[in-house]
């Protein structure tokens, strides 16, 4: 339909965060995802000319559509994946103080629901600024599965992860952008992967586009082709970011390494050991001072106290009474036991 982009356009200005709004203009978006690439373009250039409070009804819309239309085709999630990223950071970048939690919230579900097939939701907002006036970058990692096209984790060993403590500082910086590297890494391959399948140089050419006997196949393909490019440009953008703080981060962390190497240089092992040997020795001969102290201390404490009597074995010999045994011997009686056979 030529009308759908102008008449998306006049749906949006209307959008409210209701929820009847939103899937009222949901329902409008499913029954033209034949349009969706040329959809949502306008849907990102609307959002960011949408006021502050308009920006997360935006993103409400966007996972309203993917989530229902996915039983029907993939339309609005290829078309949309590569507007999310940037169009997630703006938000938030653009919004109050709750926006980033909601907008974290959203990524949680499409990671779980797996709603755009090979990409990690949960990095889209590495790097974003706070919109509520803070300048700290919104590093925390959203809980949302790998994509299924990442590789199996290996299996790791218990005793190694036993008792790590909690980084901080330069080593959480560093470790964040370490995970960061990682899912750039899935997304960049799922993304060149799109852009082997959808993007040739026949669909580049204008002249090919406009001698095409299928005009509306032509436009799917040109779109296709378009969002790949778009998509494989952010990922690549995004790791080329990661990778730049990363290598800055590590040139920190290697300065660090020499500086505390050149603090240990100065330091005698050998006679460090010769210290070592000298102190068990001084630890043994105290040890054995203690003791022989704490004898002697016993031995002073017993001194004024009186020994007991020795115990005399013969001195009731004389008070033996003989009427106390009895005056025979009675064997047991054995009349009762059975004989033997």
């Amino acid at each position: 339909m030529t009308d759908a982009p102008s008449a998306f356009t006049t749906k949006l200005a209307s959008l409210n965060g209701s929820a009847q709004s939103i899937e009222t203009l949901s329902h409008w978006c499913i029954f033209h995802r034949k349009n969706a690439r040329t959809l949502a373009g306008t849907w990102d250039e609307r959002l960011r000319a949408a006021a502050s409070k308009q920006k997360l009804p935006f993103l409400y819309l966007a996972s309203d559509i993917v989530q229902k239309s996915r039983k029907k085709g993939p339309e609005w999630a290829d078309a949309l994946v590569g507007y999310m990223p940037d169009a997630c950071k703006h938000a938030v970048e653009h919004g109050d103080g709750t926006t980033t939690e909601k907008v974290k919230k959203l990524l949680r579900v499409w990671g779980e629901r797996q709603c755009f097939p090979g990409a990690s939701t949960e990095s889209w907002l590495d790097g974003a600024s706070d919109g509520g006036g803070g300048s700290t970058a919104v590093a925390a990692k959203v809980a949302a599965p790998a994509a299924t096209s990442a590789a199996p984790v290996a299996k790791k060993n218990k005793n190694d992860l036993a008792e790590v403590p909690a980084l901080s500082g330069d080593n959480a910086a560093l470790a964040k952008l370490l995970v960061k590297m990682e899912n750039a890494e899935r997304d960049v391959a799922a993304a060149s992967e799109r852009f082997d399948a959808d993007v040739r140089e026949e669909l580049l050419d204008e002249t090919n586009v406009e001698n095409a006997e299928d005009p509306v196949g032509m436009l799917r393909a040109v779109q296709c082709c378009e969002s790949a490019i778009v998509f494989k440009r952010n990922a690549v953008d995004t790791m080329t970011e990661t990778l730049d703080a990363l290598e800055k981060k590590l040139r920190a962390a290697l300065a660090r390494v020499e500086a505390a190497r050149e603090s240990q240089s100065g330091v005698n092992m050998g006679e460090l050991t010769q210290m070592m040997i000298k102190a068990l020795k001084a630890r043994k001969k105290a040890s054995k001072r203690n003791a022989d102290f704490i004898v002697r201390q016993i031995a002073s404490e017993a001194g004024d106290a009186p020994l007991p009597e020795p115990v005399d074995f013969d001195a009731d010999a004389d008070n033996y009474d003989p009427s106390d045994a009895p005056d025979e011997y009675h064997p047991p009686d054995e009349s009762n036991k059975r004989p033997r056979r």
